[in-house]
C-alpha cells in the first residue's frame, strides 16, 4: 500500500496535469460547449412554481439502476463569491445541481429550485450525479446560459477560487443536443489527499434550467488496491483512474428532461 506522502504526490500530479491542459487548451472557441435551438413558444411549463418542480424531480422509478435521494448539503460547495467575478456563472452552477453536494440552495435570480442526488444501485458505483431544476423568468434563464458561455471563453476562468477551494482544469465540452440550448464543461479540485473531478451539463428548457453534475474521486490508494486485487484474480471496486473523467449518463438527462 502506498504511503500518505506518495498518495499526495500522485494527487498533486493529477491537479497539475489538469491545470496544464486547461492552460494549453483554453476555454474553447465561441461555440464550444454550446448546443442551441430556437426558443419554444410559451406553454405550460415545470417552472411555473415549486410544486411543479417537485413533481418534475426525478424518482427511482424514472431512472432504472440508480438510487435517487434528496441532497443533505453535507458536502456542499464552499460559500462565497469566486476570486474572479467573470467566473461567477461557473461557480453558481456548482450550487444548482452540478458538483459534489450541490442542489440544496436556490441559485441567484431563480424563483424556485429542487435537487436530487443519483448513485448507481450496484455496489460499484464510483460516479455521483447531482441533478438540479431551477425556475427562472425566461429572459433570466437565457441570460444565465449566455453568461456561462462567456465565462467558458474567458482564459481567466481556467482556474479560480471560491473561499479556500481552488477549482482548476476548467474546460468546455461538447454539449448534448437537448432542450432549447445546452452547455457542458469540466473542472477539478483538491479534496484532502485526493482530487474530485466534475463534469457539468446545463440544459435550458424554456424558463427552466436543468443542471447535471457528475463527479468522481481520484484515489491513488484505491486504484492500487484494485490493481492488487486483479493480480490475485479478484475484482476490484472500480476506483476511477487518473484519466477517467466522470460522465453524465445520457439516460439521466433524458429522464429528467422528459419530466420538465
Amino acid at each position: 500500500m502506498k504511503s500518505a506522502v506518495s498518495r499526495v504526490v500522485a494527487a498533486v500530479s493529477v491537479v497539475v496535469a489538469l491545470g496544464a491542459s486547461a492552460a494549453c487548451g483554453g476555454s474553447g472557441d465561441d461555440d464550444a460547449g454550446k448546443s442551441a435551438k430556437p426558443t419554444r413558444s410559451a406553454e405550460p411549463h415545470a417552472s411555473e412554481g415549486p410544486s411543479k418542480l417537485e413533481k418534475a424531480a426525478l424518482t427511482a422509478a424514472d431512472v432504472k439502476g440508480y438510487k435517487v435521494e434528496e441532497p443533505d448539503g453535507s458536502a456542499a460547495p464552499p460559500a462565497g463569491k469566486p476570486s474572479r467575478a467573470e467566473c461567477l456563472p461557473l461557480a453558481a452552477m456548482l450550487g444548482a445541481g452540478g458538483g459534489t453536494g450541490a442542489g440544496t440552495d436556490t441559485p441567484e435570480k431563480a424563483k424556485s429550485h429542487v435537487g436530487r442526488v443519483l448513485t448507481a444501485a450496484d455496489d460499484k458505483g464510483s460516479t455521483t450525479t447531482d441533478v438540479g431544476l431551477s425556475a427562472y423568468a425566461e429572459n433570466d434563464a437565457e441570460q444565465a446560459m449566455a453568461d456561462l458561455r462567456t465565462a467558458l471563453r474567458s482564459k481567466k476562468c481556467a482556474a479560480f477560487r471560491v473561499g479556500e477551494q481552488r477549482y482548476l482544469g476548467v474546460r468546455s465540452l461538447s454539449a448534448p443536443d437537448k432542450g432549447d440550448e445546452a452547455v457542458s464543461y469540466k473542472l477539478a479540485h483538491r479534496r484532502g489527499e485526493y482530487v474530485t473531478r466534475e463534469t457539468v451539463t446545463v440544459v435550458r428548457s424554456g424558463s427552466t434550467l436543468a443542471v447535471f453534475g457528475a463527479s468522481n474521486l481520484y484515489d491513488p490508494e484505491g486504484v492500487q488496491r484494485d490493481k492488487d486485487a486483479e493480480k490475485d484474480g479478484m475484482d476490484g471496486s472500480g476506483t476511477p483512474t487518473a484519466d477517467q473523467d466522470p460522465k453524465v449518463d445520457p439516460k439521466i438527462v433524458d429522464a429528467q428532461l422528459d419530466k420538465v
